[in-house]
């Protein structure tokens, strides 16, 4: 029995069963004296296996051997019968097995490779001294007055950070985005005038030489003032008589 707690014992019947080959991850051995499992797993647990082929050249081999097994009594408190399905139409025979593995008190398995129901027997024999709480779901313990405090002031001074309106809005996000909104209207703006400038000289005709930039107002007839007339200022005394002279001379 010390063996057995190390160790996957195999029966003789299992001998050159492929999926031996594949047992890797746990010790096995043949058992020395006659056991009627196939497979001993632990000390309450063992395994039959079967093959679907083998159960339809042999109907009546399942049935003796699983009675065989039920008849040692509560020696063993889970029996696991491991089927191969080797066999393409295997819904009879399936149904067939079922049938056997309920009426003896058994859990079918069913496993379609040799590596798949080595992987059972290895499962098997890793967990037999575990309980059933290592799969059950875990409940969520309840958080503490100090771990409720704690995330409440970590948190706080993000909330702090901004300031909020009298309608409870947060008035220095608005401005912010508002600002942004506005950069980005006079960015698409100065592309839009940069798109509809190079659309028009793609237009102009090629060869055509451009003229110098146009002057507000160049194409008005322009209109001339008249000359302003200078009235003469009066003149005195002295003035009179050197105009006199001067038109004798």
């Amino acid at each position: 029995m010390s063996g057995a707690l190390k160790h996957i014992l195999v029966s003789e019947r299992q001998r050159g069963n492929p999926l031996l080959e594949h047992i890797r991850n746990v010790p096995w051995r043949y058992a020395t004296t006659p056991q009627t499992p196939d497979y001993i797993l632990g000390d309450r647990n063992c395994a039959l296996f079967i093959s679907v082929r083998y159960h339809l050249l042999k109907p009546q081999y399942l049935g003796r051997r699983l009675a065989e097994l039920k008849a040692e009594g509560s020696r063993w408190s889970l029996r696991v019968l491991l089927c191969l399905v080797d066999a393409d139409d295997a819904t009879r025979a399936l149904h067939e097995l079922n049938v056997l593995a309920v009426r003896q008190d058994c859990v079918l398995f069913l496993a379609h490779g040799a590596r798949e129901a080595a992987r059972y027997l290895e499962c098997f024999k890793a967990y037999e001294k575990n309980s059933a709480a290592c799969i059950r779901e875990r409940a969520r313990r309840p958080e503490r007055a100090s771990e409720t405090r704690r995330r409440s002031s970590v948190a706080a001074p993000a909330v702090r950070s901004e300031a909020s309106g009298p309608a409870g809005r947060p008035v220095a996000r608005g401005r912010r985005l508002g600002r942004a909104h506005d950069r980005e209207t006079r960015e698409q703006d100065r592309r839009r005038d940069a798109l509809v400038a190079l659309r028009d000289v793609r237009r102009r005709p090629q060869g055509v030489a451009r003229g110098p930039p146009r002057v507000p107002g160049a194409g008005r007839p322009q209109v001339r003032a008249a000359p302003r007339r200078v009235q003469p200022a009066p003149l005195g005394r002295g003035a009179g008589r050197a105009r006199r002279v001067a038109a004798a001379a």
